[in-house]
């Protein structure tokens, strides 16, 4: 609503990127409504900022959406917003990490994950002090100041267990709780881990944006990010003068260095737009 609400904001619903022309201080878009094509706009701009943003992955194994003790971070995060009292009854708990993320087809770590799962056991230990409650890990990446979060979450009780790409989780269903079997590296066995709730981390994707890559003729690596122009030197520009990005377009992160992103981006597109005339 304030974006809606504010006077110099220009809000295009339903609508796509379908022609982009000129250059910095003098970009020329066409905006097409995806319901009506032959509904298009222009828009006369002087920078583009390149937010096109991202999305859960959608599991197709550990039983996810054929079973309805299974959810994704997202899904219990809407439980535990809607109704934590539901989950007090639970018993059991077992998180597993990298669902998606770091497998051949999608080499990179969503970044996220272990920082969320961790935030999710420690709300589930509070709701219920007795419940046991276990992640399934290929490697913790808890960086920077979250590292104190994971050594709560571990003097709090929760169990880790490693496993490895070639060796992943088994999950089955049957009668009573759901049963993940997992090879236990410290004890050279295979567990099995009765629960009712499985909490699957999956990885982050960026939205569908080639037509935009296309029209903007800018780069994405294999997987869909938009490539920055240089890592080091120039991280929020995109290949052309004038065209700059943030976000989980860019790759996936948390919240706080997606803001500190986009307030680069920002500060970047007012170099431009601080000017009366560009040469």
């Amino acid at each position: 609503n304030r974006v809606q609400e504010h006077k110099n904001i220009t809000v295009h619903f339903n609508s796509k990127v379908s022609g982009n022309a000129g250059f910095v201080g003098n970009f020329e878009t066409t905006l097409e409504n995806v319901k009506d094509p032959d509904q298009k706009s222009t828009v006369q701009h002087g920078v583009t900022v390149v937010a096109t943003g991202g999305k859960p992955f959608q599991p197709a194994e550990y039983l996810y959406g054929e079973d309805d003790r299974v959810f994704t971070h997202l899904d219990l995060d809407g439980l535990l917003k809607e109704n934590g009292s539901a989950l007090k009854k639970a018993e059991k708990a077992v998180f597993v990490q990298c669902v998606g993320s770091r497998e051949p087809e999608r080499p990179y770590c969503s970044k996220v994950c272990c920082t969320h799962s961790m935030e999710s056991a420690l709300k589930l230990k509070e709701l219920n002090p007795e419940m046991d409650v276990y992640i399934l890990y290929r490697d913790i990446r808890t960086y920077g100041f979250r590292e104190d979060l994971y050594k709560e979450t571990r003097e709090k009780g929760v169990f880790f267990i490693r496993y490895s790409l070639e060796n992943k989780p088994q999950v089955s269903n049957g009668d009573g709780p759901l049963k993940v079997q997992v090879h236990d590296p410290i004890l050279d066995r295979d567990v099995i881990i009765p629960t009712d709730l499985l909490v699957l981390a999956a990885a982050i994707l960026p939205n569908e944006a080639k037509e935009v890559a296309e029209n903007l003729k800018i780069g994405q690596n294999a997987e869909g990010f938009f490539l920055e122009a240089h890592a080091k030197l120039r991280p929020v520009d995109l290949g052309s003068d004038g065209l700059f990005l943030c976000g989980l377009a860019h790759y996936p992160k948390p919240i706080e260095e997606s803001i500190a992103q986009a307030q680069a981006s920002a500060a970047r597109a007012a170099t431009v737009l601080a000017k009366d005339i560009i040469t």
